[in-house]
Order: structure tokens, then C-alpha cells, then sequence
């Protein structure tokens, strides 16, 4: 976009004009100037800190809603493949390049490995003794062989669920499909290959075959061309209404790093009962105020507009159940995609085209939709860049231009003051600079102090949550499982061709399904809240200390002249630039600080299977002696399975548990803890530049009080230089907030 273009211009020229009044700055005082060299050092971080930072789109919905043509009609050609059933099989991250590139990330043979290990958890074991399924590698031919005769054999006895194809089945089967391709690129470290210029389209028979993509970790896209916005990255995500919570989980990690979400519904069915489970997901995540909604209108469909708008109204008041206000738009990507696509089109979409363009009525109100759409969009884009990108830097400056504009006022009235003047300056320059370096140290030492509290406050609100369950996460969990079943009946028909230990397998396939699905839907939306809440308090915390800093400086200052004064009120000036006083989400963005990946699911362990076994063979053990000696007892297996269920059930506590504590772990060691340090970083910077008003002053008006008359006038001039080229710099800061916020 072009104002973000020339945010970035006048940006780049406001740190040029910084660098010509440092230097001029040190012209004038020629002495100890760390601090110039520590502003100038921040300045040039600031242009790279900004260019780096990315707006995320998430494109969103559930299968055959139409995600990758709308991201196809933002870019104005076929970025990502479209098509019926299924298509796109990963997430796939579109950014504005020098040329089009696909880079993909492949797993590891580890990763690789590892993930068809948890697919076979609780499997029998392999009676031809080819495959041990702990130290199963998918590189050795007999462990595929194995792999071919499981997959045959689920594909036999279990085809279908009520909810399709079991997610086992297919992740088994594109491991197959899939490894004669991949075999020679994977290796021992996940690796990149990259698609570029001619070989580019090549990209999409990854992203778009299951098979292949199961070999994939990461997908970017760089393309070339004025249609995508250089400080954006889209999201092509996969259909939201899997059933596979691998797929799903991956969904809902990109969706909590994306800045906004553009949920596309399909026209022709609505919204489904999908939607809703996934749109409940994202309001109990707190991201529901973020999502732009499209109503994808399929034009064949509708009979005309009163129909489609009849659609419309519909969609409109169910979504209105979660959010009072949503914002929907009506129109058609894919005719929005064919006529930016022109004379590109074959015959028989340029028939299609002219078809929809007969309904003059109906096009009107899908184009007038899609500009509404987009206005929509840009404005959110522009108030993100500008909050996500821009302000802290923008902050960041004006302290700087601050301080040395008046710091150049001090040098200026110093310069001009008489010899009564002289001497009368040199008691309070003193008395100025014990002061400001006793209350520097006070406040350096009361941030380590303070942080150091701040840090067990936080430890202690996780404990809370985690282990004393203010928010009930074990509580929830222990429940869930204990109230959920572990049914034998699907499959009680086929035990005696399937066998008991297949059955137990899908029994504790289904079962671990059930508590990944349970922590996507409640546990990981809650541990949302309580992260943010936690943030909440480190930014509330910091802006408490500025406050108390700023009290004590005050009373510090009463009792003194008109130039310290002038300092302290300088310092504690409430200007729209040094409102935020620091910004978790700039710091973790440059820190790069994500949240450890969470994952609470039931680990198989050979006790559990050997627990299992052991309850279901005792068990069935008893009824069939039972059923001999007294004819009117009938032999059953299901209450060895439903002995066998409760031993699954007891270990997969004792797991998640583990789990449980884990993540509070590494939540605090690995996420907060370096989140506050830097945090204290930033702040402690801030505070400095404040107090780099006050270095050296003494050695620098030594060095003026030297000086002949003369030279004092000339250096008079370059000061008044200075205040010029600051005033544009202030200017210059007061254009790119105009810009930003239009």
C-alpha cells in the first residue's frame, strides 16, 4: 500500500536528520558521549526493526468455502491451487517478493517417523516379527511393508466412520503414497527446496496432494508483482472442519499469531454446523473481533439477487449468536479472480464469466460488497501497521528528539550567560548531576527489585492456574477423561475377525482423538486467556513504575532552580509519543518469543498396552469360565474391554498430568521469563535516554565556559542549527502519525 511506502520514506528521512544532529550534538561536546553513540546505534535498528514486521491474514473456513480462490482473487492470479474436494493439504504463507519462490521446509525422518510411531500406538504387534513399532523407521523397506499390511488391514475392517475416514487410515496411506517421491529429498535434518521462476507452479503439487504434503513442515510463498502488499503475509489454511486434531491444531496456530482473520462461507450451504464448532473455538481463544467474514457466492447457484441476499440475512443472524456486530460481505471471488484474469481465461471460464455478467443486478451488489470489503480491510491493515509496526519506534525517537532538543537549550543559555552566570550554573550544574545520578541509581535499582517481584507474581498466577486450578486445566482434563467412554460397541461385531488387540487399537485411537479435540476446543483457548492476562499485568506493571518514577522526580526537583525544573518537566511530559511505555507485542516480534507448542493428548506407553492386555484377558478369563459353569450366563468380552478402557483411561491421567506440568514449566522458564527480561530491557532504555540529558553535563559545560566569545557565538549558531533540524524532526514524527491514521 502506498501510505505504508511513504510512512517508511518519511521514517528513513527522520533518522537521517537524527544522525546530522547527533553529530552536530557532538561538535558541540566533544566529551564523554555514550549516549549519542547509544541513540544513534537505536536509530539505525529501527528502519530493518520495522521492514521485518509483518501483518498476518489468516484465510480461514471450513472445506469447499472457497479460502484459495479469494486468496487467488487478491493477487489476481492462481497463487494456490482450487479445485473440487480437498486441495490444499497445509498451510500455506503467501509475502511479496523479489521474484516468485517457493520455498518448502521438509521434515525430518525423525518427525517423520515419530508421527507414524503415534499413529501405531497400541497397534498388535507385528506376528512376522518385521517391525518392532518403537524403533520403526519408514526408511527400511520391511517396516514399510509392515505399514502397507496395517493400512490394508484398518482399510478392511474399519473403513468409515460417522465422521468419514479415520484420520489413522489416511495419514498411514499418504506416508505410503507419498515416499517414492520424497525418499531422496527428506534427510536425517529438516531441508529446504526451493521453487523458483519457471519451476514454480511446481509448488502446488505439494500443497495440494495429501500425499506429499505429509512430507512438508512449513510452505512460503514469495511472489513477485504490485498485488500483494510488501509488509503483509496471507495464510492459505487448511479446511477447519477436519477431523484429524493434528490438522485442526494447525489451523488454530497460525490463527493466534495472525493479526486478523478472513473467515470465507461458502453461499451455496451456509453456514455449517463446522462453522460453528470452529467459530466458537476462535471467540473462547478472545479472537472473534478480528474476523472479517465473506459470504462466497457461488452465482450459478442462486437464482438472483433476492435470493442470494436471502442467504445473506441468514448467515448474518446466525453469526450475530456470536458476535453482536459481524462484519459480512457478499461477493464472488471467483468471478472477482476471473475478470482480473481476463483474456488469460479458457473458453470455457470466459463463457462462465460473461453468463454471471448478464445478471447486471447481482454483479453490481457483489462488486460494490467486494470494494466495501477491501476499504474494510485496508483500514484494519493501516491501524495494524501502524500499532504493530510503527508506534514504539515513533516513541523511540521523540524521547530522543526530546532530550536533545533540551539539552541543547541548556547548552544554549549557558553559552550566553554572564560570569555571575558562569558561577552561579557551576553550583547548579553540581547539584543537578549528583541528583540525576543519585535518582538514576535509585531507579536502576528499583527495576531489578521491582522485575524480581514481578516474576514471582507471575510464577505464582501460573501455579494458581495449573496446579491450584483457578482455572480448572488438570480439573477439566481429569474430568473429561474420566467422563469419557471408551466404547467397544462400533466394533462388536468384528472381534472375532479382527481380533482383540485391533480392537483395543482403535479403541485407544478414538480415544486420544477425543482429548486432542477437547484440548483445541477448551483447554487452548483457556491458556489464551491466561497468557494474555499475565501480559496484561507485565505492561500494566512497567506503566505503574514510570508513574512512581515520575512522582519522585518531582519531588525531587521543588526545591530547585528554573533549569532543573525545566528537566524534571521535560522528563514526566505526557506527550501522545512516551504514552505506550513498553509493548509486548513489538518486543516479542523482534524477540521472536513464541509460546510453547501445546500439546495434552494420551501417550501410549508399554504399560499401558501390557495394563490394557492384562485387564482384558483376566476379565474375559472370568466370564467364559463363568458362562461354562452356569449355563444361564452368557460369555461377553465387553466387560474385559471395559476393564481394559479403565486402565487406559488411569494411565492416560498419569500422562496428561505430566503434560500438564510440562507446559507450566516451560510456560514460565522458556516464555515469561525471557518475556520480562526483555521487557526490563526495553524499559530500562527508555528510562535512560531520559537520563541522558544529565551525562557528562559537567565535563560539557567546562568545555563551553572555555570557550572565547567568539567561539561561544559560533557555536550559538550551530544550536539554533540543531532546534531547526529537531522542529523537523518533530514535524516529520506529528506527518508519518497522520499517514498512519488517516
Amino acid at each position: 500500500m502506498t501510505i505504508h511506502t511513504q510512512a517508511l520514506e518519511t521514517i528513513d528521512s527522520i533518522i537521517n536528520q537524527i544522525f546530522s544532529v547527533i553529530d552536530m550534538m557532538e561538535e558541540i561536546s566533544p566529551g564523554d558521549n555514550n549516549w549519542l553513540a547509544s541513540y544513534k546505534k537505536n536509530c539505525s535498528r529501527i528502519p530493518d526493526h520495522i521492514r521485518s514486521g509483518l501483518i498476518k491474514i489468516a484465510v480461514v473456513g471450513v472445506i469447499k468455502s472457497g479460502k484459495s480462490t479469494f486468496i487467488n482473487s487478491l493477487a489476481g492470479k492462481e497463487l494456490v491451487k482450487r479445485g473440487a474436494g480437498v486441495v490444499t493439504s497445509i498451510t500455506t504463507r503467501i509475502r511479496k517478493g523479489k521474484k516468485n519462490k517457493a520455498v518448502l521446509v521438509l521434515k525430518s525422518w525423525d518427525d517423520i517417523n515419530n508421527v507414524i510411531k503415534k499413529t501405531l500406538d497400541m497397534f498388535p504387534d507385528d506376528k512376522q516379527g518385521s517391525c518392532g513399532i518403537n524403533t520403526f523407521d519408514l526408511r527400511r523397506k520391511k517396516d514399510r511393508v509392515y505399514l502397507a499390511r496395517v493400512y490394508d488391514k484398518l482399510v478392511k475392517d474399519f473403513p468409515v466412520t460417522t465422521s468419514g475416514i479415520r484420520p489413522e487410515i489416511l495419514l498411514i496411506g499418504n506416508a505410503l503414497e507419498g515416499y517414492e517421491t520424497c525418499k531422496d529429498i527428506v534427510g536425517a535434518d529438516q531441508a529446504n527446496i526451493l521453487f523458483s521462476s519457471k519451476s514454480f507452479e511446481k509448488h502446488k503439487s505439494f500443497t495440494s496432494d495429501p500425499a506429499l504434503a505429509f512430507y512438508v513442515k512449513d510452505v512460503c510463498l514469495d511472489v513477485f508483482g504490485k498485488a500483494i502488499d510488501p509488509n503483509i503475509e496471507i495464510a492459505d489454511c487448511q479446511g477447519a472442519d477436519s477431523i484429524d486434531p493434528a490438522q485442526l491444531s494447525q489451523v488454530i496456530k497460525y490463527i493466534e499469531s495472525a493479526n486478523l482473520i478472513v473467515y470465507c462461507i461458502s453461499s451455496r450451504i451456509g453456514l455449517r454446523q463446522s462453522d460453528i464448532y470452529f467459530l466458537k473455538i476462535i471467540k473462547r481463544m478472545g479472537l472473534i473481533e478480528n474476523i472479517l467474514f465473506v459470504n462466497n457466492c457461488d452465482l450459478t447457484e442462486h437464482e438472483n439477487l433476492a435470493d442470494l441476499m436471502h442467504i445473506e440475512s441468514k448467515i448474518f443472524k446466525e453469526l450475530t449468536f456470536l458476535t453482536p456486530n459481524p462484519r459480512l460481505y457478499s461477493f464472488s471471488a471467483l468471478y472477482k479472480f476471473f475478470y482480473m484474469v481476463g483474456s488469460g481465461l479458457s473458453k470455457k471460464n470466459a463463457k462462465r464469466l460473461k453468463l454471471w455478467q448478464e445478471d447486471g443486478k447481482m454483479i453490481k451488489y457483489c462488486n460494490d460488497n467486494c470494494n466495501t470489503f477491501h476499504q474494510m480491510l485496508d483500514t484494519l491493515l493501516e491501524k495494524n501497521h501502524y500499532d504493530l509496526l510503527l508506534s514504539n519506534h515513533l516513541e523511540r525517537i521523540r524521547i530522543m528528539a526530546d532530550v536533545m532538543d533540551k539539552k541543547a537549550d541548556i547548552f544554549y543559555d549557558f553559552l550566553c550567560a554572564d560570569l555571575d552566570g558562569e558561577k552561579k550554573a557551576k553550583g547548579q550544574l553540581k547539584e543537578i548531576s549528583a541528583n540525576a545520578s543519585r535518582l538514576k541509581s535509585i531507579v536502576d535499582n528499583s527495576i531489578e527489585g521491582a522485575v524480581s517481584g514481578l516474576i514471582k507474581e507471575i510464577q505464582l498466577n501460573l501455579k494458581k492456574a495449573f496446579a491450584r486450578d483457578s482455572i480448572n486445566i488438570s480439573k477439566q482434563v481429569r474430568k473429561f477423561i474420566r467422563q469419557t467412554s471408551i466404547d467397544v460397541a462400533p466394533y462388536r461385531s468384528q472381534i472375532k475377525e479382527t481380533g482383540f488387540k485391533q480392537i483395543l487399537y482403535l479403541m485407544f485411537q478414538d480415544f486420544k482423538r477425543k482429548i486432542d479435540l477437547f484440548a483445541l476446543e477448551q483447554i487452548v483457548p483457556e491458556l489464551k486467556k491466561l497468557i494474555e492476562i499475565q501480559e496484561n499485568k507485565i505492561a500494566v506493571y512497567f506503566q505503574s513504575l514510570l508513574n512512581s518514577y515520575q512522582i519522585d522526580f518531582l519531588q525531587l526537583s521543588t526545591h530547585m532552580g528554573r533549569e532543573t525544573k525545566l528537566f524534571s518537566e521535560q522528563l514526566i511530559k505526557k506527550d501522545p509519543g512516551s504514552v505506550n511505555v513498553v509493548d509486548i507485542q513489538v518486543i516479542k516480534k523482534i524477540l521472536g518469543l513464541k509460546l510453547p507448542e501445546t500439546i495434552f493428548t494420551a501417550r501410549y506407553t508399554t504399560k499401558m498396552r501390557a495394563n490394557a492386555l492384562t485387564g482384558l484377558g483376566l476379565q474375559s478369563i472370568i466370564q467364559l469360565v463363568s458362562s461354562l459353569v452356569d449355563k444361564h450366563i452368557r460369555f461377553s468380552f465387553t466387560p474385559g474391554f471395559d476393564r481394559a478402557a479403565l486402565k487406559i483411561k488411569k494411565e492416560s491421567l498419569a500422562s496428561i498430568q505430566y503434560q500438564i506440568n510440562l507446559y507450566h514449566d516451560r510456560l514460565n522458564t522458556l516464555y515469561f521469563t525471557p518475556l520480562i527480561q526483555a521487557v526490563t530491557r526495553d524499559f530500562k532504555e527508555k528510562i535512560h535516554q531520559r537520563f541522558a540529558l544529565y551525562e557528562s553535563l559537567n565535563d560539557e559545560m567546562e568545555i563551553l565556559f572555555s570557550l572565547k566569545q567568539s567561539e561561544k557565538v559560533i557555536q550559538q549558531e550551530k544550536i539554533c542549527s540543531i532546534k531547526n533540524k529537531i522542529n523537523a524532526i518533530t514535524n516529520g514524527l506529528d506527518s508519518v502519525l497522520s499517514i498512519s491514521n488517516p
